[in-house]
């Protein structure tokens, strides 16, 4: 009876540290840097990406494509609205001179540095170089939006093989593959975030838990805009960029909570690997 009692005390105090630890105060204000930078580069971001697609005319269809996932998961209020205001601006910035595009680079690589110095503050590592870092996000920045492009392709061609099989004609997959690409995002970052090799099973169950939440976040989101009419009526048009910057700041909140899940349980494996060691 005393040992049952000793190990629920012991697990209360584990579970209690886990909770405290998590619910770490300064996450709030990372999450409101990023917003800050996220805001400034989003269109640079997506002139990149854009400039990437152009230039390889086998993956050029499959920009709209993303660009709809993108706007309808991360940005999920008034996305044809923003879609059309961004495209805009991206068209205006293909003309741009050779001063504007180095101030795209330059706020794309704050952005990164940004992201790179909070990653590394949740893990507890130092900071990795200038042009280390610059070669993974860069890698980052041109491969995610090709994976997406494959990933769209490949479940294109599953989903007309499953319609012309009449025993899988039922079988509808395509609402299922934005939380599935979402998942596969959120577990590439978390693994090459910070400058540590981060244990591959406390990344799919962190990235899985801020996948779910962030698929019901959006949800509710979109519910609660949608039912709340008081915002509407106070800024009208300008209502549209204030929602996109609550959801920025929304996103960025789940992310980086989702981050210090991962280097939890990251902890966790380490140390009952170093015991067993």
């Amino acid at each position: 009876m005393l040992e049952i009692k000793r190990k629920i005390l012991k697990l209360y105090g584990h579970l209690k540290f886990f909770i405290l630890m998590l619910l770490d105060e300064d996450l709030s204000f990372y999450a409101a840097s990023l917003s800050f930078y996220t805001i400034f580069t989003l269109i640079p971001l997506l002139l990149i990406i854009l400039t990437l697609f152009t230039s390889m005319p086998s993956f050029a269809h499959y920009y709209i494509m993303i660009q709809e996932f993108i706007f309808s998961n991360f940005m999920p209020i008034n996305s044809q609205v923003l879609m059309g205001y961004i495209n805009a601006f991206l068209q205006n910035s293909l003309e741009m001179s050779m001063v504007s595009f180095v101030a795209v680079i330059v706020s794309s690589l704050l952005f990164f540095q940004n992201f790179e110095y909070i990653a590394n503050k949740i893990f507890r590592v130092k900071k990795r170089g200038f042009w280390e870092s610059v070669t993974i996000f860069w890698t980052l920045l041109t491969l995610a939006p090709i994976g997406l492009g494959v990933s769209f392709y490949i479940t294109g061609n599953i989903a007309s093989l499953m319609a012309s099989n009449e025993y899988t004609a039922g079988i509808n997959i395509l609402p299922y593959v934005p939380y599935l690409i979402i998942w596969a995002l959120f577990f590439l970052i978390f693994q090459i975030s910070a400058n540590t090799k981060i244990d591959a099973k406390a990344s799919l169950i962190s990235s899985f838990v801020t996948s779910t939440v962030f698929s019901i976040a959006k949800n509710g989101f979109i519910y609660y805009v949608f039912y709340n009419k008081s915002y509407e009526t106070m800024y009208g048009s300008f209502s549209i960029i204030m929602f996109l910057f609550l959801w920025i700041y929304a996103s960025w909140i789940i992310f980086i909570y989702g981050l210090k899940l991962c280097y939890l349980i990251h902890s966790i494996y380490k140390n009952r690997a170093a015991k067993e060691s």
